[in-house]
């Protein structure tokens, strides 16, 4: 039967719709493929997540923070720091990075970096360093801490090298109280390693009943010998310090403080920290989240003889007073 030329090409429009064995019909569409195999994706996607969450050694919030690191959203690139958490050592450093990531014009580096402090990792430049750090936008402030910066020797002239103008955060804490503090964490990790640990007195005195000041705990303490390194090379407006006494009774007035010598705008409020009863210090939130600090954050310290104490602080004395000067400021802790 013949056809006209008109109803050929209709029949060839129906057909090109029709499934064909080993031709290019519906089935064998790439698109088609990908549908049967994306509902697979997906699942195989969310088990992975949840065998990191539930899973991995880091924990939920590392695994978390390890993917955001690596998450790139358009605008966004890695930038040097423009602000640093220099120290101190069991004086807060991490409770006031986390409290300040509560800003959305931070974007922290959750690792300590340790760039500027160890010769190996300072060898392999300031691009291998801009490469760790989290994407970040043009109106955020990208911050990292490494409190053994404070005090390194070569610390604070690599970091005006890199940048003369960063601000720069020290957070400090009762001399005396951060020995015990720093007393603790050292304890318990060779406890957990099964090592002998020796009781507190006789790690800070010598033989002789005197402070032992070749303990490096008591020589961090001494916070005049390592600040005066800094103001050798940054004008005291570029360090803000923090009272890590005042950070743990009253979070929101320090953190205030912190907002204004970064000249970020006043987005974090009182209502930004609630006092945890179970734990007995301060927690964080916002309007998705609640967060609390790591159990070894906080934790209580061993029983420490009073006259230990006091020698302890009067050993301090002069270091205390010789920081007073130099930075301005009296913090009013105890002499004995």
């Amino acid at each position: 039967m013949l056809v006209s030329s008109e109803e050929s090409y209709i029949l060839w429009r129906e057909d090109l719709g029709k499934p064909q064995m080993g031709g290019r019909g519906e089935n064998s569409s790439p698109w088609s493929a990908l549908r049967r195999v994306a509902p697979l994706m997906i699942l195989a996607s969310f088990i992975v997540c949840l065998v990191l969450y539930y899973v991995s050694p880091m924990g939920a919030a590392a695994v978390y923070e390890a993917y955001r690191k690596r998450l790139r959203i358009r605008g966004t690139q890695r930038r040097l720091p423009q602000a640093l958490i220099i120290g101190v050592r069991k004086c807060g450093t991490r409770a006031l990075l986390e409290m300040l990531n509560l800003h959305p014009h931070i974007q922290k580096n959750g690792m300590e970096m340790h760039f500027f402090d160890e010769d190996d990792r300072y060898a392999n430049g300031l691009e291998w360093y801009r490469k760790k750090m989290p994407y970040s936008f043009d109106n955020q402030v990208t911050i990292e801490k490494t409190p053994s910066y404070f005090i390194s020797r070569e610390a604070p002239a690599r970091i005006r090298a890199m940048n003369a103008t960063i601000k720069l955060l020290l957070i400090v804490r009762e001399p005396a109280t951060r020995v015990v503090s720093d007393y603790t964490q050292i304890m318990e990790t060779k406890l957990r390693k099964g090592k002998q640990v020796a009781p507190f007195h006789k790690r800070i005195l010598t033989v002789d009943g005197e402070i032992n000041d070749g303990f490096k705990a008591i020589q961090i303490s001494q916070y005049a010998v390592h600040v005066l390194r800094w103001l050798r090379e940054f004008p005291r407006e570029q360090i803000h310090i923090i009272n890590g006494d005042n950070l743990i009774r009253d979070p929101y007035a320090e953190i205030n403080k912190v907002q204004q010598f970064l000249r970020l705008p006043p987005y974090i409020t009182p209502d930004n920290f609630y006092f945890n009863e179970t734990k007995g210090f301060y927690c964080m939130r916002n309007e998705t989240f609640q967060k609390c600090l790591a159990d070894a954050k906080g934790r209580p310290h061993p029983y420490v003889d009073p006259a230990v104490m006091s020698q302890l602080r009067k050993f301090f004395v002069p270091f205390n007073e010789q920081f007073y000067e130099m930075v301005g400021h009296d913090f009013g802790w105890p002499t004995s």
